[in-house]
């Protein structure tokens, strides 16, 4: 596999798992008149939690792919920082934004004397109300701990931006990636124990927890970095001519993908968790096996749209619960009587409607914040770093 070679398929998978991450989140806020119906026929929605765990095996297989060369010649405090802040300039600049923005919008609520809304199952469960900067994300106790990024392994709950959790261990993942690389890099025949370890983990976790749904403490970084690692793995199996032919064409891309729904469709019974997220490395790796083609299948996963969505993908998943959060109690705000009519609506009809105008939004402002802000502050910061690196080049 070339490593300076774009990999066909894993874009596309990574703005479906967002989209689904969306769903997942929305049923609690805007849909929740929706949300025991709708498990009622699929799990789909219920188990969408798990498609952060197809992020971290995506990332650490593409980290694998990018960077391994570079560390198997030799870790260094240079090229750590280096990978460091290519990493940084990739992930923070977009996810402060969403935190201040949701910082300032809980300034406001405290000035105007306004708590804490997240609609009827928030009600239900007793927080409606709960003052600013003191309600059940929004803590100001929790605000160092997110701009440090290291709130998902400092807290046990939740905080601010909610999808973020998985940022602050994709972050610590990146910190001790490079020293992996040397065990990482064994040939795969030598090195089996690894996923057989990492299999034992997500049992582990799975079996304690009653899911993989851990988004806190040490353990919402293992899950993680067990991700991480089963990508990065993954990278290094190496496959006959004979056996890549057998992944390499639409039956095997279509089964895995459609496997992997079959799943996710069934309630999180035993190791049902443990079951969808080797599915799911699995069609990351038959994925990864895939040359570019004109083939239904292959065009149907891989086109103009699917790429984008999936370039945007960040973007949505870190802009979506900050509309959900600060969305709601803007509306209960300026339109409380429309809000609690929408509220009382049970037809499917309108549930699609209202998700599809939702999902829209969302996609329009992740599109604006992906040209205006997230691509634009990366070449900055990227751009500042060879200029400094340059600067002390010559001056040395």
């Amino acid at each position: 596999m070339n490593m300076n070679k774009q990999i066909p398929i894993l874009t596309p998978l990574r703005g479906f798992a967002a989209l689904c991450v969306v769903f997942f989140h929305a049923r609690l806020i805007f849909f929740v008149q929706w949300k025991d119906p709708v498990s009622e026929y699929t799990h789909f929605i219920e188990n969408s939690y798990l498609w952060v765990d197809l992020f971290f095996v995506l990332s650490g297989f593409v980290m694998m792919h990018i960077y391994q060369q570079t560390f198997l010649q030799g870790i260094s405090v240079a090229k750590w920082r280096h990978f460091m802040w290519l990493r940084f300039s990739r992930i923070y600049p977009l996810f402060l934004s969403t935190l201040l923005v949701l910082v300032l919008w809980e300034s406001v609520k405290y000035f105007a004397a306004v708590g804490f809304y997240g609609g009827p199952l928030f009600e239900a469960w007793g927080v409606n109300g709960i003052p600013a900067f003191a309600g059940p994300f929004n803590s100001g106790d929790t605000l160092m701990a997110n701009f440090l990024m290291l709130h998902a392994v400092v807290n046990l709950d939740l905080s601010w931006n909610i999808s973020s959790w998985s940022l602050s261990v994709e972050w610590l993942c990146y910190m001790v990636f490079p020293l992996l690389i040397p065990m990482l890099s064994v040939r795969s025949r030598n090195s089996v124990w690894m996923p057989v370890v990492i299999i034992c983990i997500w049992t582990g976790i799975n079996k304690n927890h009653g899911s993989l749904d851990v988004t806190g403490d040490l353990y919402a970084f293992i899950r993680g970095l067990c991700g991480f690692a089963m990508g990065a793995w993954l990278r290094n199996v190496v496959l006959s001519l004979v056996v890549k032919k057998w992944f390499d064409n639409d039956a095997a891309l279509l089964s895995v993908f459609l496997m992997s729904l079959w799943l996710m469709h069934l309630p999180k019974e035993g190791s049902h968790n443990v079951y969808v997220v080797l599915v799911f490395s699995l069609m990351v790796f038959i994925a990864a096996q895939q040359s570019e083609r004109q083939t239904p299948v292959f065009k149907m996963m891989d086109n103009r749209v699917t790429r984008f969505l999936g370039d945007i993908s960040y973007s949505v998943y870190l802009w979506h619960a900050v509309l959900l959060l600060v969305g709601v109690e803007v509306l209960n705000l300026i339109a409380p009587e429309a809000l609690a009519s929408w509220f009382t609506q049970t037809s499917w009809s309108a549930g699609m409607w209202g998700m599809a105008a939702f999902m829209a939004v969302t996609i329009l402002i992740s599109s604006l914040s992906y040209y205006g802000l997230e691509r634009p502050a990366m070449k900055y910061l990227r751009k500042k770093f060879q200029t400094q690196r340059y600067e002390v080049s010559k001056a040395s």
